[in-house]
């Protein structure tokens, strides 16, 4: 994990778990542009992306990404956000007694115990397109315009020609092996889930979240992939970050 900083430490902290071929930095810029507060903004590199080493869990990526907070006494956290792979960290400093996290926004995650099939498949969708990669050197692969448009796909193509087959194996496991719990009513308070329609990952959630956190505030983005509504209309997913966070402060 590399840890990008922005903002004052003295503006409340977000933190930015970024989707896997997104890396930290990236995903704070697709945002920042839109964000009408100040903030203190830590959007790290995780695993296998940017300027990071390799993935090797998420629990290694939380055991980093405390400790820097700890380091720098920040344990207020206005927002967690976490997409896809960055959930299985955010969702770790939710649950943290150590931290008092007053929002938590997640987007396209499992949320599944132990989803065996789509981590093969997820494996085996990864590791082919590395080698579709490889032959067509496309600067944005066909595949991802289609789901996210030209310039979020050159972004993620861009991360996925360094993300090495080990780090695939580890980042799928990561993606569909959650330690759930209930979550208690203060906790579904403070916590929103967003899924695409057409997100498979939706096929595993909605299994779990009538058991797990049943008053969670939940959106489905109709006609929408996995994590596609935040590439497809940043400025409106932001706007709505920033009204869920307002709306739940009192």
């Amino acid at each position: 994990m590399l840890i990008h900083e922005y903002g004052s430490r003295d503006d409340p902290t977000i933190i930015l778990l970024d989707p896997m071929m997104v890396s930290g930095n990236e995903l704070y810029q697709w945002m920042k542009p839109f964000l009408k507060g100040s903030y203190h903004v830590i959007a790290p590199d995780q695993g296998g992306h940017g300027g990071a080493g390799a993935y090797h869990s998420a629990e290694e990526e939380y055991h980093q990404l405390k400790a820097f907070l700890l380091d720098i006494g920040c344990r207020e956290i206005a927002l967690v956000y976490g997409a896809s792979l960055g959930v299985a960290v955010a969702y770790r400093l939710f649950l943290d007694a150590g931290f008092h996290v007053r929002h938590a926004w997640f987007d396209g995650a499992a949320l599944c115990k132990n989803a065996r099939f789509a981590e093969w498949f997820m494996k085996k969708l990864f590791r082919n397109g590395k080698k579709s990669l490889a032959k067509s050197h496309a600067n944005a692969s066909p595949s991802l315009v289609k789901m996210y448009g030209y310039d979020f796909a050159k972004m993620m193509t861009s991360n996925f020609e360094r993300i090495t087959p080990e780090d695939i194996d580890a980042i799928c496991h990561a993606c569909c092996h959650y330690d759930l719990r209930r979550l208690t009513d203060d906790e579904q308070k403070k916590l929103h889930l967003d899924f695409g329609e057409k997100d498979f990952d939706w096929k595993y959630a909605k299994r779990t979240i009538p058991v797990y956190m049943p008053n969670a505030e939940v959106t489905l983005r109709s006609g929408y992939a996995h994590c596609g509504y935040m590439a497809a209309e940043p400025e409106k997913y932001v706007t709505e970050i920033e009204a869920f966070m307002m709306r739940r402060c009192g």
